[in-house]
């Protein structure tokens, strides 16, 4: 049942396609995040409605007490009787019929069960149909929201990799740096460079000292935002993991990341249903033209005492039947507002549609070119690493002038970089695909 669904899914939701740390990081977030716990909350509120909707079908029971202290003037139809019957005593000549009657009303006490069960009640099934479709709405806005939570979650979790990559490239840089001042000491000393392009050597060391420092606080603070968004302990360390680890490499065609999100985006599966709510609403309306329906059933006891005997008992059965037969006009306007709600909520659904389109094409179109660009990236790598060995080599020999070892250092890691943000860029485009097109993440129900 779908009310199970939901406490399930607040319980713990699980990733189908779960199959690494990544995957586990998600659905942990999903699982501990406090607002999407609120919207599911909301979802079994709906559910509840679905099940108040459905118990008006079924017959109801009731039981009705009564007592009356009766005192001062009221009807006693033993005033009536009592004189009737002493003029037949004298007729017959006998006692027969009693003359202290006392039958006044109300009587003091009436208990009784009422069973009723309507019958025809059109708005009934349409209330009915009106309740779920407000359920089937509200589940597709906290699939919604879920879905964007894992991009969040996704996204959040490639910048701490990019973080981490821009630190091991920053310490690379250092190291390299650290040798530069180690070979332009000893030419120094050789007598083969002169004191300034020491100095330089130190300073650019320096430099990168404190961007390594400064990478390193951005792999913290990455960590931390994290930790954050998946509910864990701030300061609980992050499992690294290999970027085809990530399952971010493959790129899906364009016709099937439109497909998917045609048939995945939550957000049309509620105006769809927003728009089934309103139709249904419309039929509730048109249900006050039809007559109404039920056959009641009532047992109980009545009397001045309470007796419990078959003398004092009774049963009544009433086929009830109502037919509104005019208002005002205020069934056809409740009619009509629910047919144009139906009709804005198509026109919506429509321009959703268009709008997922365009999210999807341009996402896709996004990551084409990022993944594109990385193959550039690492030919601009591979070559300015190729440049700076070459010319490493030379001002090893003394044949390069300190200037341009520093500027085939400075060209190489610029390309360095380029290839690392070209590269994560990609990724976090690829998870904005994921999105837009519903691709990510499979929960199982």
């Amino acid at each position: 049942m779908r009310h199970l669904w939901i406490a399930l899914l607040l319980a713990a939701p699980v990733l189908a396609d779960a199959q690494g740390p990544l995957d586990e990081y998600v659905a942990q977030g999903l699982r501990q995040n406090l607002g999407l716990r609120q919207q599911a909350l909301v979802v079994t509120q709906r559910e509840a409605a679905l099940r108040e909707a459905r118990g008006n079908f079924l017959p109801s029971a009731t039981l009705n007490a009564r007592h009356t202290n009766v005192s001062g003037q009221v009807v006693n139809l033993g005033e009536l009787i009592n004189p009737a019957f002493a003029a037949l005593n004298q007729l017959t000549g006998t006692q027969d019929f009693p003359t202290d009657i006392d039958l006044r009303l109300p009587l003091r006490q009436e208990t009784a069960i009422r069973v009723a069960q309507p019958i025809f009640q059109a708005e009934l099934v349409a209330g009915y149909q009106a309740a779920s479709a407000a359920r089937d709405a509200q589940a597709a806005n906290f699939g919604a929201a879920e879905r964007g939570l894992a991009a969040e979650i996704r996204s959040a979790y490639v910048n701490h990799l990019k973080a981490l990559r821009l630190v091991e490239l920053r310490a690379a840089t250092r190291a390299v740096l650290e040798e530069q001042v180690r070979v332009m000491s000893r030419l120094v000393d050789a007598g083969r460079a002169t004191p300034d392009a020491l100095s330089r050597a130190r300073g650019e060391l320096s430099e990168a000292q404190q961007r390594e420092a400064e990478a390193a606080q951005i792999v913290s603070a990455s960590a931390q935002s994290f930790n954050m968004i998946v509910g864990r302990d701030l300061v609980e360390p992050v499992e690294v993991l290999s970027d085809s680890a990530l399952g971010l490499d493959a790129l899906p065609s364009l016709d099937e990341a439109l497909a998917a999100g045609r048939g995945g985006r939550e957000e049309l599966r509620a105006l769809e249903a927003a728009g089934r709510a309103a139709d249904a609403q419309r039929r509730v309306a048109r249900g006050s033209f039809l007559p109404n329906l039920a056959v009641a059933v009532d047992y109980g006891i009545q009397g001045n005492e309470y007796r419990f005997t078959s003398d004092a008992d009774f049963t009544l059965v009433s086929v009830v039947a109502s037919w509104n037969l005019f208002n005002g006009g205020r069934d056809n306007a409740r009619v009509q507002q629910a047919r144009l709600e139906a009709e804005r909520y198509a026109l919506q659904s429509q321009d959703a549609e268009r709008g997922v389109e365009l999210q999807v094409r341009l996402a896709w179109q996004a990551a084409a070119v990022a993944r594109q660009a990385i193959g550039t990236a690492e030919a601009q790598r591979d070559a300015a690493d190729r440049t700076w060995q070459l010319v490493s080599r030379r001002a090893e020999e003394g044949l390069a002038s300190p200037l341009e070892l520093s500027e085939a250092r400075v060209a190489r890691t610029a390309a360095q970089l380029n290839a690392l943000f070209t590269t994560y860029d990609y990724y976090l485009r690829r998870v904005e695909l994921d999105r837009a097109a519903a691709l990510y993440p499979r929960t199982t129900p």
